[in-house]
């Protein structure tokens, strides 16, 4: 028995999302899907569109068999700790075969070439960075600069142009991936599978395969998705609740009077946090407070990250000691196929306890399993409050929550 774990948003799950899974299960010929996916707040760092039960409901509807939550500490996290989490999740569970995701460039030899020399980073890599960075280039830019640079002096040909390799998001995701099973030294095996479509931020609708962005964008405006979806989702989404960022301006803005010390958070420097208190006493709303404190040192996705980890109590040293221990305790399980046979062999194999009833779990959980616990239950509680105070009809709490079945 083979099994493919995908890493995802699902924000929201779309026909793209139903070729992923369908394209994955061909390549590597599994028997079973797997998904770790984020919860209710995602890795651009804004609240996701529909709940997490919603969406888990959606994937089990179109071929996953197993649909586990990212706890969102490690959701709204960079690209980086964002792919290590995962992929420690997937190898963890000790039962993942392959991990499939989606990329601008399928070239697995070229995506390990430049996943490589970013995790060795070379001494003179090294160099070349940190000259670019000290003549004032944004990091991203800088990383480039100096990996361009590099693979010239060691005369290292690649295909693709490196703006692409390291601008393009799905590429990034792909090569932090790989750079992680490399960091863990993990036995699941890649598969790239080529993006179809509008591209990652496109709000093109006139297409099978819609992005993500114009899909939140049509929702927002209240456009027909209908063709945007699987059939089997377009009654979900007719009946899920939608939520948005501004829906968090005002318990946001509460939480900028009533801090200080904003350096204490996930993602948040001195200069941060500087910012952020001289900008506070002008904040009106979320997104043009992010575009008040962007500067070349901090990217619009990265303050959106800061400022989500600042509401949601994300700090530093919780990460830390997370991380400490060894990233997971747990794997909190929202949907499942009863056809297959995934749950019995992953809770046979996997290293992780296995949620399946959160209040069964939390009541007898201590230390860092608790905290963990704490930290997702609290920022779950709070989208749920949005939602309800939104949409004015009363939503479960996490405790009350079954299982998304699919029998």
């Amino acid at each position: 028995m083979k099994t493919v774990g995908i890493i995802a948003e699902f924000n929201p799950f779309h026909n793209g999302h139903k070729y992923l899974i369908e394209q994955a299960k061909r390549m590597t010929n599994a028997d079973s899907v797997v998904v770790v996916c984020s919860g209710n707040y995602v890795q651009r760092g804004t609240p996701s569109v529909f709940d997490k039960f919603q969406r888990a409901e959606m994937a089990i509807q179109n071929g996953v068999d197993a649909f586990f939550e990212l706890p969102v500490f490690y959701a709204t996290a960079s690209a980086e700790l964002f792919a290590r989490a995962s992929v420690k999740f997937l190898t963890d569970l000790n039962c993942v075969d392959y991990l499939c995701f989606g990329c601008e460039t399928n070239d697995i030899s070229e995506l390990w070439t430049v996943a490589s020399i970013l995790s060795d980073e070379p001494e003179a890599y090294k160099k070349y960075l940190s000259d670019y960075l000290k003549s004032g280039v944004s990091f991203p830019k800088a990383r480039m600069n100096a990996f361009n640079k590099y693979c010239k002096s060691v005369n290292i040909s690649l295909k693709h142009p490196v703006d692409s390799l390291l601008s393009q998001p799905n590429n990034i995701l792909a090569i932090e991936y790989l750079k992680a099973l490399k960091y863990f030294n993990s036995s699941i095996l890649p598969f790239p599978i080529q993006r179809r479509g509008a591209g990652y931020d496109s709000l093109d609708l006139h297409t099978e395969f819609a992005s993500a962005t114009g899909i939140r964008k049509a929702l927002k405006n209240k456009m027909d998705v209908t063709n945007l979806v699987p059939e089997n989702c377009v009654e979900i989404i007719r009946n899920a609740s939608a939520v948005t960022t501004e829906d968090f301006d005002t318990v946001f803005g509460y939480k900028l009077l009533v801090t200080e010390n904003f350096e204490q958070y996930l993602d948040v420097s001195a200069e941060l946090s500087n910012r952020i208190n001289h900008y506070k006493s002008v904040f009106t709303d979320i997104t043009s407070f992010i575009t008040q404190i962007q500067s070349k040192n901090f990217t619009h996705s990265g303050i959106s990250r800061a400022l989500i980890h600042i509401l949601l109590d994300i700090k530093k040293s919780d990460i830390e000691s997370f991380i400490r221990n060894d990233y997971f305790v747990y794997a909190r399980l929202l949907g499942l196929n009863k056809n297959s046979d995934i749950l019995s062999r992953i809770k046979k194999h996997s290293r992780l306890d296995i949620i399946s009833k959160l209040s069964s779990y939390y009541s007898q959980c201590t230390g860092i399993s608790r905290k963990m616990l704490d930290l997702s239950i609290h920022a779950d509680e709070l989208y749920r409050m949005i939602c309800m105070n939104r949409y004015k009809k009363i939503i479960p709490t996490e405790f009350e929550r079954q299982i998304i079945v699919k029998s």
